[in-house]
C-alpha cells in the first residue's frame, strides 16, 4: 500500500511546473542508464552507473578505480555508441564512487578481527623479549585479550 501512496505522490508532484524539468531530467538520465548498460562492456557496466548529464558532458560514476581506469580506455567508442543512439555526448568524465552498502563493508567493520592461537603466543614471546615499557604492556594486554576470547 505504501509504494501506492509513493507512486501516486510522485505522479502528482511530476506534473507540477516547479518540478517538471527535475522529472525529466530523470527520466532522460534513467533512458540513458538503460542504453549504457547496453553499449558498454558488461563486466563494467554492471559496476558503474550514470552521475549526471549536462551540456554534452556525462558522469559516470564507478565502484572503484580498477573499474575507473578499464572505462576510462573505452570513452572513446562509449562516445561513438551514445552519438549514434541519438544523445549529444561531447565528454565524458569518469568518477570514483564507492558504494559501500552494496559490498557490505559496513557489515564487515562490525566484527572484530581474531588473532589465532599461533599470533597470540608470538605477542607473548614479543613481549617477554621487552624491556619494561608502555609497548611491553600494550602488547601483553593485546595477548591477555586475545587468548580470553
Amino acid at each position: 500500500m505504501a509504494v501506492r501512496k509513493i507512486n501516486f505522490y510522485l505522479g502528482t508532484l511530476s506534473v507540477t511546473p516547479d518540478h517538471q524539468r527535475l522529472f525529466g531530467y530523470m527520466d532522460k538520465l534513467m533512458v540513458m542508464q538503460r542504453i549504457f548498460l547496453k553499449i558498454a562492456p558488461p563486466q563494467l557496466a554492471q559496476r558503474c552507473i550514470l552521475g549526471g548529464f549536462f551540456e554534452g558532458n556525462l558522469t559516470i560514476c564507478a565502484n572503484n578505480g580498477a573499474i575507473a581506469a578499464k572505462l576510462r580506455q573505452t570513452v572513446p567508442s562509449l562516445l561513438l555508441k551514445f552519438q549514434a543512439r541519438g544523445y549529444e555526448v561531447t565528454a565524458i568524465r569518469i568518477a570514483v564512487q564507492a558504494n559501500y552498502h552494496a559490498h557490505g563493508v559496513n557489515k564487515l567493520s562490525a566484527k572484530k578481527p581474531r588473532l589465532g592461537q599461533t599470533g597470540a603466543d608470538s605477542l607473548k614471546d614479543l613481549a617477554e623479549g621487552l624491556p619494561p615499557s608502555p609497548l611491553k604492556s600494550a602488547i601483553e594486554s593485546l595477548a591477555k585479550k586475545q587468548t580470553d576470547k
